[in-house]
């Protein structure tokens, strides 16, 4: 017998049961996550971890690193970045503004200190830094040739080297500050609480560097230079790498007319700080005066590379040009001289009488920029060599004025 069967048809019509569920299921997780969107994205999508920072504390040791190394810039970098991350650490203020001040950035120390001030006003330290701040100001004023704001530094020096010693009367360096910020003021009625706060100063600490510097400093003033000279010299025992003792020094025996030691001590700063432009600007002074025009004008030209805002310096780079008869370049350099003076003083007179002398030296037909500077000057100052200059001066303008300049 024959059994017919038929095959079964493959494949079979319709969706399997396995394809209903899996769409099924699809549909389900496709609404789940239009529902829950951000739940989802939270579980699916990692958190991003953040980069680790640095502490305070860290980027302080970094700071004193690159200082050790001599990388100042870097230095003062990694203090900024650690008063960012603790606005509240002190110590790190009181670091910052002294090597702020160490390279010339006076500015900067002055705005360190003034925050610093508000955030510890009963940490002697703090104040003892911000007094080193202004005093720095205070001389950048003096180079700049503003004596009233420079004035006004030291007095702001001396108001908070005082705070500081009212919170720790043991504060020598303080003291130090204090007779400083209150001598270079140059008011003479001052002069004795000066000497009376340098004196309390190496009383407390003998070997103080900066309190041999400033006790020196008042001893110059008052013209003793003898104890001003034994004063330096202790200084450098104490602290030979301070450059600032050394041109004290310098000028220590300048005021003594001992002009060869003056120049090796101006040596010896330069050596001890090799970017010093008062060092190079003494150099060019005493070069001057020992009628060394071409040394005295390339110890000002490193002098004004330097510091190109050190008034003193431009006035003595014109005067080595002006010695050797090169008044394009004299006039060049005595023009930013006066202008950063302002005004003609007793101290300065020289360099407004040298640059109209220069005019009309150069051109008689200059005569309208020389004779109001010879003006100044006799305003200014009772030098018999320099009043002597001026007038002449005046009357060769006079002369071209009543045609009869020969």
């Amino acid at each position: 017998m024959i059994i017919n069967r038929k095959p079964p048809r493959y494949p079979r019509r319709g969706p399997s049961c396995l394809l209903v569920l899996f769409v099924t299921f699809g549909i389900a997780v496709s609404l789940y996550v239009i529902q829950n969107a951000e739940e989802v994205r939270l579980a699916i999508v990692p958190t991003p971890t953040t980069t680790p920072t640095r502490s305070s504390t860290e980027l302080a040791v970094l700071a004193e690193l690159s200082r050790d190394d001599g990388a100042n810039t870097e230095a003062i970098a990694f203090y900024d970045e650690a008063i960012q991350s603790d606005p509240t650490n002190v110590e790190v203020y009181v670091r910052s503004i002294e090597l702020l001040v160490w390279e010339n950035e006076s500015e900067r120390a002055v705005e360190r200190a003034e925050q610093a001030t508000v955030l510890a006003p009963e940490n002697d330290a703090v104040w003892t830094a911000a007094a080193a701040a202004y005093l720095a100001e205070g001389d950048r004023m003096n180079d700049l040739g503003d004596e009233n704001a420079a004035n006004l530094q030291y007095a702001n020096a001396a108001q908070a080297a005082r705070k500081a010693t009212s919170i720790n009367p043991n504060n020598a360096t303080a003291l130090a500050y204090a007779a400083g910020g209150t001598i270079l003021q140059g008011d003479p009625e001052k002069f004795e609480q000066a000497q009376l706060l340098a004196d309390d100063a190496v009383r407390i600490e003998p070997e103080n560097a900066i309190a041999r510097y400033y006790m020196a400093t008042v001893f110059t003033y008052q013209g003793r230079y003898a104890e001003a000279l034994e004063q330096y010299l202790r200084g450098i025992e104490a602290d030979p790498n301070n450059p600032d003792l050394h041109i004290g020094l310098a000028y220590n025996y300048y005021g003594t007319g001992s002009i060869p030691d003056a120049l090796l001590s101006f040596e010896q700063a330069i050596a001890v700080d090799p970017n010093n432009a008062e060092a190079y600007d003494g150099r060019a002074y005493m070069y001057l005066q020992l009628g060394d025009a071409p040394l005295a004008e390339q110890n000002a030209l490193q002098a004004t590379e330097l510091n190109p805002n050190m008034a003193r310096a431009q006035g003595r780079l014109g005067e080595a040009y002006f010695r050797q008869n090169n008044y394009p370049e004299a006039i060049e350099a005595l023009e930013k001289a006066v202008a950063m003076y302002g005004r003609a003083t007793d101290l300065n007179a020289r360099f407004f009488n040298m640059l109209a002398s220069a005019y009309i030296s150069q051109d008689l037909n200059n005569c309208p920029l020389a004779a109001p500077l010879f003006e100044q000057v006799l305003d200014a100052t009772t030098n018999e060599l320099i009043v002597a200059a001026a007038n002449e001066g005046l009357v060769s303008c006079r002369r071209v004025q009543l045609g009869t300049a020969p």
